[in-house]
């Protein structure tokens, strides 16, 4: 599949296997969902969107595909805006010492110019597609690119599972990453919040804690997850689940509306795509990433969030040289 084709569509979404596909999934002509819709469902949270309020869409057309992946002929362009970075840091740290939260996931902004939508994917395939890779434009015009490794949550029949992710470091420096005491407690705090937001959607006691840290490689980074299963509740479905779930604890913090609370006071712009949530339903399947590693497009540039945990012990040198090491996502050369 030759994908700068695709720019000439009104509307579609380009999903990985992971989505629940033995292949690439390519959905053409997309729009808005009636209740008795028939077929894969596309389903799109912004990170400020309710979760139970999801937009609910299907396709003219699904196929699968094979992408070709070709690095861009053009120059492109990344830079990073940070500016307050260390002071929000010092106002986060600030809040937890006053026991008004654990942990803040903090982002900001970079832009990327001159690519399109066929380039940025390319880009983000370099080495290998991400997990759940994909790139959609919907019918209002919205558009993104995803390079995210996170899985949110995914149903199989009644069960559930849910992998939350905190901890990023170089790919040379898994021994630093295991050992992290401050990594180890992000992603704890995180796992206890998933574990919570599942209660009010499972079967009781059914909740648990399958895996309590382990290690994900990417080109770029290693990342650590833990897994927590369950089984849904009688008459609960995946967009129940949603709306439980949405906006992931991983990309909030904890306590989560109050880390909410301090991300509406401290970032400069909307998340919009990055961090939202998008999932494909077929069946009796589920599966749903969250949008991190992710690019909006605007009219003279793409905006590709980055972004980590604060926690008191954080220092903000050390957490602004981690979004760097997110930042590999969008650079040719993976020691970068």
């Amino acid at each position: 599949m030759n994908l700068p084709d695709l720019e000439r569509a009104d509307s579609f979404a380009l999903l990985s296997p992971a989505f629940g596909g033995s292949s690439w999934r390519l959905l053409r002509g997309l729009r808005a969902a009636g209740p008795d819709a028939v077929g894969p469902l596309l389903v799109y949270a912004p990170f400020e969107r309710p979760g139970s309020d999801p937009f609910r869409l299907i396709a003219d057309e699904v196929v699968d595909v094979e992408p070709s992946f070709d690095r861009p002929a053009a120059p492109f362009g990344v830079s990073l805006h940070a500016e307050g970075y260390d002071a929000a840091v010092g106002a986060i740290r600030d809040a937890i010492a006053a026991g008004d939260v654990y942990q803040v996931c903090y982002t900001v902004r970079a832009s990327v110019r001159g690519l399109d939508g066929a380039g940025l994917l390319s880009l983000m395939c370099r080495h290998g597609a991400p997990r759940f890779a994909a790139w959609v434009r919907l019918p209002w015009g919205e558009e993104f690119v995803s390079a995210s490794p996170e899985l949110f949550f995914e149903t199989r029949g009644r069960r559930i599972r849910t992998e939350p992710m905190k901890g990023t470091a170089r790919p040379d420096a898994v021994g630093v990453l295991e050992s992290s005491e401050k990594d180890r407690a992000e992603l704890a705090m995180i796992t206890d919040l998933l574990r919570n937001d599942l209660t009010s959607v499972c079967r009781p006691r059914s909740v648990a804690v399958a895996c309590e840290q382990r290690v994900i490689p990417l080109p770029y980074a290693l990342q650590t997850v833990s897994d927590i299963v369950g089984e849904l509740g009688e008459g609960m479905t995946a967009l129940d689940a949603l709306a439980a779930l949405h906006p992931g604890g991983s990309v909030t913090g904890a306590p989560k509306a109050a880390a909410l609370e301090k991300i509406r006071a401290l970032e400069a712009t909307p998340r919009n795509a990055y961090c939202g949530t998008l999932g494909l339903i077929d069946a009796d399947a589920a599966t749903f990433a969250l949008l991190i590693r992710t690019a909006v497009r605007e009219p003279d540039r793409w905006v590709y969030g980055v972004g980590g945990g604060i926690v008191y012990d954080s220092n903000a040198k050390a957490e602004f040289d981690e979004l760097h090491v997110k930042l590999g996502a969008l650079s040719w050369d993976t020691r970068s």
